[in-house]
């Protein structure tokens, strides 16, 4: 029995962290007066820090509900 799918979670977050990080690369060949500095400064830098942080939690997560499984399964009376 799974629980819950926290990988496929975690890689859609990793692919729209690699595509900001991609678009606002691309975005700031064109865009790039104080403004463009300003909105990455407050709002995109801060973004990637806290994503690698979910992202991490997310796999702790991921490993200890595994580990509970398994444990549960230990138990599980058969049917």
């Amino acid at each position: 029995m799974r629980i819950c799918d926290l990988q496929s979670s975690s890689a859609r977050l990793q692919r729209a962290a690699r595509d900001l990080n991609e678009h606002w690369t691309n975005t700031k060949e064109y865009w790039h007066d104080q403004t463009s500095s300003d909105f990455e400064e407050s709002h995109v830098k801060p973004l990637l820090p806290e994503i690698a942080m979910a992202l991490s939690a997310v796999n702790r997560l991921h490993e200890l509900l595994e580990q509970a499984e398994r444990d549960l399964q230990e138990y599980e009376p058969d049917v």
